[in-house]
């Protein structure tokens, strides 16, 4: 039975200011002592880069779609050990679910870990209003422990004394917080969606002053004892560990840098698992490492255009790697960079050429949402060996004057043409969706193994 306090920052609807209260406490609470295990739902990049750097220790991602319940439990369990408290953000809002039903959304998973929900609430424009809200969604799931709400967007000392008293009037529910809206805090929830582009000592400023002012305004000591009231929590099955004992002594050259930064942080400790050395380089201003083969992951290629175009020795590297049919693995912003070209609003730049297509991107996304993927069995690859790969996307890229081969059909989602995914060229692949090692281990150790086998091969 596990006993570490936890909380669920959750909101009724997207945009209500639960990330900045949850990068806010993951700040504050590290600031007490306190080992803080930050948590994610759903798939995601940019937050948990915040929600790192707030808490001082690695976010990891939730996710039904990817995970088992008796496997997220476990995971939980895991990712919680030597921590003093968790926080985790809930994702879209409380109930909201692709299913009438619910069963994957943040009440599912807050229900599944045994986390107090604290509702982030913007009440700007509203007053008494807000308590059949607090109501409904207490009665809607009696399951669910809401252990209080935070008031964001308060717009007067007037309005907030309204709320505050039809609060306590009409429910049980403790007011954690009533946060003044400021022009301030506006501006620095801007740029959390930047978080890939900025450097890590603008991120650490945004931080500093969001937590510096939403502290004076959070009942801290009453948010620690709530989250201390978290039932105990027991393991439903035995972590699921790799069956490959194999260390397989390779060298990986990773892609990092401010275009290129979406990776799952288990991702890469999985490649490190299996006895794989990470290089990480930067396509903007490094030269090409010695590697074994490349891991190119995604971000935002098309903010840095003049830089990745400048640096050719990388891109005449890296072309020449593939050609000579060393492995690289791409997802998203990594296909599009192996592209001839890249085009973003009325900017172009030339990239890799080792795709012989054209990355253009649109207004607006072309896919989002969970992948699921099928190898298509005439294109053998290493790929072969999945029956099924799980990923998501999220890209607002199409590929012009593609006549590739692909890996994989889609079953859901859009992938690179609506029908197909995984672009093969030589030894390399390269694909719109992003995968997520805790749900598809076998995906990277059966690239893994591909790739000592043509080092072997090469020798």
């Amino acid at each position: 039975m596990v006993n570490i306090p936890r909380l669920y920052v959750a909101a009724i609807k997207k945009t209500s200011g639960k990330t900045t209260v949850a990068i806010a406490l993951n700040r504050i609470l590290s600031q007490k002592d306190l080992v803080v295990q930050p948590f994610k739902k759903g798939p995601d990049f940019i937050d948990p880069m915040w929600h790192t750097q707030a808490a001082r220790r690695t976010c990891r991602n939730l996710d039904f779609f990817f995970l088992s319940k008796d496997k997220l439990v476990s995971y939980f369990l895991e990712k919680i050990q030597r921590a003093d408290i968790a926080v985790i953000e809930g994702n879209h809002g409380l109930f909201d679910d692709i299913k009438a039903e619910g069963g994957s959304d943040n009440a599912a998973l807050a229900k599944l870990l045994s986390v107090p929900v604290i509702l982030v609430l913007d009440v700007k424009e509203t007053g008494r209003s807000i308590v059949p809200i607090i109501l409904g969604c207490q009665q809607f799931d009696r399951d669910i422990k809401i252990g209080g709400v935070i008031l964001n967007r308060v717009q007067s000392d007037r309005q907030k004394k309204v709320l505050i008293e039809a609060i306590k009037m009409y429910t049980n529910v403790p007011i954690l917080g009533a946060i003044p809206e400021s022009k301030d805090i506006s501006i620095l929830q801007r740029h959390l969606g930047l978080s890939a582009t900025l450097k890590s000592n603008e991120k650490e400023n945004i931080i500093s002053n969001i937590a510096d002012y939403l502290e004076r305004f959070l009942d801290i000591e009453k948010i620690i004892k709530i989250a201390n009231s978290a039932k105990g929590l027991s393991k439903t099955t035995k972590n699921e560990r790799i069956k490959n004992k194999e260390k397989f002594n390779l060298n990986i050259g990773i892609a990092k840098d401010e275009a290129f930064n979406f990776y799952y942080p288990d991702n890469l400790e999985l490649l490190k698992s299996l006895g794989c050395s990470l290089n990480f380089f930067s396509p903007m201003e490094d030269k090409l490492p010695e590697a074994d083969a490349l891991y190119i992951g995604g971000g935002f290629p098309e903010l840095y255009l003049n830089e990745l175009e400048s640096n050719i020795d990388v891109r005449t590297n890296i072309k020449k790697f593939v050609e000579d049919g060393k492995p690289v693995y791409a997802e998203c912003g990594g296909l599009a960079y192996l592209t001839n070209k890249i085009t973003f609003n009325e900017a172009k730049g030339e990239m890799v050429s080792a795709i012989d297509a054209e990355t253009v991107f649109q207004k607006k996304p072309v896919g989002h949402g969970y992948t699921i993927l099928k190898p298509i069995v005439e294109n053998k690859g290493w790929w072969n060996n999945l029956k099924t790969i799980k990923g998501h996307e999220f890209h607002h890229a199409l590929l012009k004057k593609s006549n590739n081969e692909y890996a994989f059909k889609i079953e859901r989602g859009f992938g690179i043409n609506g029908t197909s995914d995984g672009l093969i060229v030589k030894n390399s692949l390269a694909s719109f969706t992003h995968i997520y090692a805790p749900g598809n281990p076998e995906f990277f150790i059966e690239w893994v193994k591909f790739v000592k086998y043509l080092k072997q091969s090469s020798v």
